[in-house]
């Protein structure tokens, strides 16, 4: 059997059905149709292909695979490694390499080190030595890649290896399934014991839920833990929808910014100033709620309950106490005490404050705000996906929108690369063609990657696109205002693009939307088959008018 089709049976025989990736001269040799039931779904750009199967495979929970060609394409690629190794996606990312006899790094044209650039950035990065170490490497890669924490692995194949013979028959490519591979629980019952003390000892305990845990398939267990021994909820941002918006034990989710740029200081001191110890499950570093968010009022315990350790990050985060192992081991340990209902909290101040930040208006006949468009989002979700690129509206959406359940949020916590919005909504649509799925994002990170609008028009993927557009670098602005070394919006102002014209130009219906009524009609009336981009004319500082008072 030649490499390339042992490479493509041993991604369908782990039930993946997609390639996502842009081809190069390596087609002489491999055409990516050699197996049926595997699409390759071109790109405009690696960045976008990456992102596609990194988002997928981070939805999912599966591993998935992004190609790309050698030189540029493989270096184009590093950022999605990236991204995977952040966001904790199972993603192989394949790159074709020159020939095996004219590998000289930096001398040939476009060969440079794969292995070394993708190294930092992956859990292994490997280039073939030989055809046949294929299956074993193969092997390797697919149980390192669910190995917790999940990440990517990066393998380089020398385009002379592709059509030799590695001595494989058809009898090798059973369907498998590739679980997650989880790391032997380091604490003991007497753990668990001493975390049930301090929850006994805790009058207003708190409990953060990050992303791991919706990862580990723990929802039913937060909700009935918390739920049993009322204690309030609060969510990262893409551990959304745990809890209906409406639950008294609801705190919503945070944002780093809030502080800060969004000027939500308020919200934070009466989320965490009286609490006296917090539950992080599943809370990673980088799902951005910090810990000197929390830090204000009284002084807390932390319980860290994770599948790793928050050793490596001891001098920004260091818990008083870890539970390390499956997180659902913990709460099987923690059912054998009994359960010591807390008052249940009142977070009626809370509620209401964020509840008049969400319902204020700009009062415009020709902008919105970013609250306004969520708003529109919110009401038009149904069972879908929201997406939001990178921008100072996402975090407005990670405060603001309003998941009924988990996986209904995205934004990437993570590498955060502007652009990641339209690849990101495109795979959520690949997955699920029959539900809506939304992009939030801005002309700025939009318009880095548009050129896979086509690609939206090619699969007839039905993504409603919001393009909130001030022909600018608004957050950078913002960040220049609170640096204290004065503006210069010179280098951060664009000519205005039409972004009507350039979803018309890809095959795209578009339209603009100079109101609330006017946007949440297009979103109304859109054929439900095909992609909508919507253009908004963006107010950005409506916002900075909200009084921080009750």
């Amino acid at each position: 059997m030649k490499c390339l089709e042992f490479l493509l049976r041993s991604i369908k025989q782990r039930g993946i059905c997609r390639i996502f990736g842009v081809p190069g001269r390596e087609n002489a040799h491999i055409l990516f149709n050699e197996v049926e039931g595997i699409e390759f779904i071109t790109a405009r750009v690696e960045f976008n292909a990456g992102i596609m199967a990194e988002f997928t495979a981070r939805m999912t929970q599966t591993p998935q695979v992004a190609f790309c060609t050698m030189g540029p394409g493989a270096t184009n690629m590093v950022t999605t490694a990236a991204s995977a190794m952040l966001n904790r996606s199972p993603l192989l990312l394949v790159s074709a390499q020159l020939e095996s006899d004219d590998l000289f790094y930096n001398l040939t044209h476009q060969c440079v080190n794969q292995r070394s650039i993708f190294e930092p950035v992956t859990k292994a990065s490997i280039e073939l030595n030989k055809a046949e170490d294929l299956p074993q490497v193969l092997e390797s890669a697919f149980a390192l890649m669910m190995q917790k924490p999940m990440g990517p692995v990066h393998i380089s194949i020398p385009n002379d290896f592709w059509t030799q013979d590695i001595g494989h028959d058809d009898a090798t490519f059973k369907p498998r399934t590739t679980k997650v591979s989880w790391a032997e629980p380091a604490s003991k019952k007497s753990d668990i014991q001493a975390v049930y003390t301090a929850l006994l000892e805790a009058a207003k305990p708190l409990c953060l839920v990050g992303s791991e845990a919706i990862r580990s398939g723990v929802e039913k267990d937060i909700r009935s833990f918390c739920q049993q021994w009322k204690i309030p909820l609060l969510a990262s941002a893409n551990a959304k929808g745990l809890l209906d918006h409406n639950d008294p034990l609801n705190a919503g989710s945070a944002s780093c910014y809030m502080e800060g740029i969004l000027q939500y200081p308020t919200a934070l001191d009466d989320l965490f100033y009286d609490v006296d110890i917090i539950i992080n499950i599943g809370y990673q570093y980088v799902d951005d709620i910090l810990p000197k968010m929390w830090q204000r009022g009284i002084e807390k315990k932390i319980i860290h309950i994770s599948s790793f350790s928050a050793e490596p990050i001891k001098s920004k985060y260091a818990p008083d106490f870890e539970i390390i192992g499956h997180i659902g081991e913990f709460f099987g340990l923690l059912s054998e005490f009994d359960v010591q209902p807390k008052t249940p909290p009142n977070l009626g101040r809370l509620k209401d404050y964020l509840e008049r930040a969400y319902q204020q208006t700009s009062n415009s006949s020709s902008s919105m705000t970013p609250v306004e468009v969520i708003r529109v989002i919110n009401q038009n979700l149904e069972d879908g996906t929201l997406v939001t690129d990178i921008g100072y509206y996402r975090h407005h959406a990670i405060l603001f929108s309003r998941p009924k359940r988990i996986n209904q949020f995205f934004t990437d916590a993570g590498l955060s690369s502007f652009g990641c919005g339209l690849p990101s909504a495109a795979a959520a649509q690949f997955i699920d063609k029959s539900q809506p799925v939304f992009l939030l994002c801005g002309d700025g990170g939009f318009h880095s990657g548009s050129c896979d609008l086509e690609t939206l028009t090619r699969h007839q993927l039905p993504v409603v696109t919001i393009v909130m557009n001030n022909s600018s670098y608004e957050l950078i602005q913002r960040y220049q205002q609170r640096g204290g070394n004065g503006n210069n919006k010179e280098i951060l102002s664009f000519t205005r693009v039409d972004f009507v014209k350039l979803a018309e130009a890809n095959g795209v219906r578009g339209a603009y939307a100079k109101n609330v009524e006017s946007l949440d009609q297009l979103v109304r009336s859109r054929d439900k088959l095909k992609p909508l981009l919507i253009e908004v004319p963006l107010n950005y500082h409506h916002n900075d008018q909200f009084k921080e008072s009750f």
